[in-house]
């Protein structure tokens, strides 16, 4: 038998060309994203049950010598063929170009970049020697496309058609899989994923090849196993059971390290802090592993630069340090699913959705008044199971939809899931709700209102939107009218004060202490011998006004008259540790009346009233506070804000 490349013949079937939409789907802005996700996923489905350690997967780039391995000349010949084949024609098809001079590009230089994806404490890819069996991960893997292979019933599906996303990553398309399995079997073999083109021997091929034993004559093809002599593959000696994903001529370089450790962080940090999983990150200059020891530390590390990953801080403060944390029980399963939900004022509206195993499956968002952020974690075994089989091929959203067939069996099983979803996402609403007494969705009813709320999906503003300062206007038109007062006209509350004793002079006048014009006005002194002091007005305990300079931003709006529901935000220039906050409304004629304040909300907890005077709230400078205020009064009407800071 000889290793080398064989493309297989063609043998009059159809001709086949680079594009392959299984790989084209993964490439993009999401390629690290979705190399990391496949490649985490696939070991975590492969767990080692017997193994008490947590599936550690380890990314390690190296750079091969082009000149000492013939898989490298080998497959020079085979894209020449490539070349050949599609000449023919008036003009080779673009992308094909671009592919062959890409990888051209690659071989023609003295090192080749090889990113190595390592998984330990799982079972390894079983069936390498059992090369009949259609149902074995390995031939799911390497042997076969569209095929999925779940080796119990808590897997997602592995080696489907997430296998092509590692191709995505290598400008030669081109994998080699090594593994030493839980039978203790070892096997390696190479695929690449190129088109049609001319052999060796000048005939045409399907576009698959591998880099295996190869025995034409008496037909047989089997991977390189541990008594067979292969440089290339000595490169990867196993000790330990598990699998390497290699990826040859890797073309994301740049950064990779940190590209793939948000990658894992922003997908797998629940299975990370659940101690399921560990990622170690091998790189030519900065080496670091992420564990449940670590995984807060990297998440505010990157938060500060990336924005998705801050994203991610809010949806991990939510899962560690919930403001509510609900078990529910799910098509009679009991603690099917976990709610975790948290409110700040800087939250971006987050919901996401975890796996059982921990990883992310898919984010959305409500369009609430309340920023905040919420996990949703399957927990139960038979909920999993229904769920996974409405995942799409890239694992990112639950669609019953995509459960397909008509036989009963089929339609009880999408009924269900259905069921499921929509159960699921009413009691996380609900759940909003109740803990944050704002209206949602339809039950919006300002004018406006959504000028000041994210349309995107991750709940940060649109690209096209006027700046991201939520306290500017961009809906104008049919906006509700606020009275705003200027600072010779602030409304300044007296306080009733202590007084003190003070001598002196003093004035006497009871009606008008100002005489008509023209008349001068008299002086009026006491008796001399009058030593007797008098009570006046002196410092004492009690609040301060804050002067509007100090408040610069401010705005008060409905959110639901009809419940006497509105918000107001303001965005100080200082710090106040005890701000006090009243509320007027404003009449045309300038006139105001006092509102009574029946609940008052900041960050999603409530705050202490008495009458109509909330607090006291600790605000910081420069970034904007919103409050949900419910008053008595149940009708439209233009607010006028009166905060102090200090005492009641």
């Amino acid at each position: 038998m000889k290793i080398g490349w064989r493309f297989p013949p063609l043998s009059g079937g159809t001709k086949q060309g680079y594009t392959n939409n299984d790989i084209e789907g993964f490439k993009g802005e999401e390629l690290i994203d979705n190399l990391a996700r496949e490649i985490c996923q696939n070991s975590l489905d492969a767990r080692d049950k017997n193994s008490l350690e947590p599936v550690k997967v380890v990314f390690e780039l190296k750079h091969v010598e082009r000149d000492k391995y013939d898989v490298f000349s080998g497959y020079e010949k085979c894209l020449q063929g490539c070349r050949r084949f599609w000449s023919r024609g008036e003009k080779i098809d673009e992308k094909l170009e671009t592919f062959l001079d890409d990888a051209e590009s690659v071989l023609s230089k003295p090192q080749i970049s090889v990113l190595i994806a390592s998984d330990y404490n799982t079972r390894g890819l079983v069936g390498n020697h059992n090369l009949d069996a259609l149902d074995t991960p390995w031939e799911a893997l390497t042997g076969a496309d569209g095929m999925s292979v779940k080796p119990d019933d808590n897997s997602g599906g592995s080696f489907g058609i997430g296998k092509n996303a590692p191709f995505a990553c290598s400008a030669l398309s081109m994998v080699f899989y090594n593994t030493l399995d839980e039978d203790d079997k070892r096997a390696f073999i190479g695929v690449a994923r190129a088109a049609t083109l001319f052999n060796e021997q000048g005939k045409a091929t399907q576009r698959v090849g591998r880099y295996q034993n190869n025995d034409d004559d008496n037909e047989i093809w089997k991977p390189i196993y541990k008594e067979d002599v292969n440089n290339f593959r000595d490169l990867f000696n196993r000790k330990e059971k598990g699998t390497d994903i290699i990826i040859v001529g890797f073309n994301e370089t740049e950064s990779w390290e940190h590209n793939v450790a948000k990658a894992v962080i922003k997908n797998f940090f629940v299975a990370i802090h659940e101690n399921k999983l560990v990622v170690e990150i091998k790189g030519d200059g900065d080496s670091f592993v992420i564990d449940a020891t670590k995984i807060a530390d990297k998440i505010d590390e990157y938060a500060k630069t990336d924005k998705q990953v801050a994203i991610t801080a809010q949806l991990y403060a939510a899962f560690t340090q919930p403001d509510n944390k609900v078990s529910l029980t799910v098509l009679e399963e009991e603690n099917a699913a976990e709610i975790y939900i948290k409110a700040e004022s800087s939250y971006s509206r987050t919901i996401a959705n975890f796996r059982s195993t921990g990883m992310l499956v898919g984010k959305g968002y409500n369009k609430i008044f309340q920023h905040y952020a919420a996990i949703l974690i399957v927990r139960g075994e038979k909920l999993g199971k229904l769920l996974r089989a409405c995942e799409p091929p890239r694992h990112n959203r639950w669609d019953h939809k995509l459960i397909k067939g008509e036989s009963k069996v089929q339609k009880d099983k999408r009924n269900d899931a259905r069921k499921a979803l929509t159960f699921l996402d009413g009691e996380l609403v609900k759940l909003l709700k109740a803990q944050y007494e704002v209206p949602a969705g339809n039950s919006i009813d300002a004018v406006g209102v959504s000028a000041h709320l994210a349309d995107t999906e991750d709940g940060s503003l649109p690209t096209d939107a006027t700046g991201t300062d939520i306290l500017r206007v961009k809906v104008k038109i049919g906006k509700p009218k606020i009275k705003k007062n200027k600072p010779e006209e602030m409304v300044v509350r007296g306080k009733p004060q202590e007084g003190a004793e003070t001598s002196g002079d003093y004035g006497n006048e009871t009606q008008s202490p100002d005489p008509k014009p023209g008349v001068k006005k008299p002086r009026v002194n006491p008796p001399k011998e009058d030593t007797e002091t008098k009570k006046g007005i002196g410092e004492g305990k009690g609040s301060k006004i804050i002067p509007i300079k100090d408040l610069p931003q401010r705005r008060a709006f409905p959110v639901s008259a009809a419940l006497g529901m509105y918000k107001i935000v303001i965005k100080p220039k200082k710090d106040y540790e005890a701000l006090y906050v009243e509320c007027v409304a404003a009449g045309e004629d300038g006139r105001t009346d006092d509102l009574k304040i029946s609940k008052f909300m900041y960050q999603g907890k409530p705050v202490n009233c008495v009458g109509g005077k909330a607090g006291p709230i600790k605000i910081p400078a420069d970034i904007p506070a919103e409050f949900m205020v419910t008053f008595e009064n149940k009708e439209k009407m233009g607010l006028s804000l009166i905060l102090s800071e200090g005492g009641r």
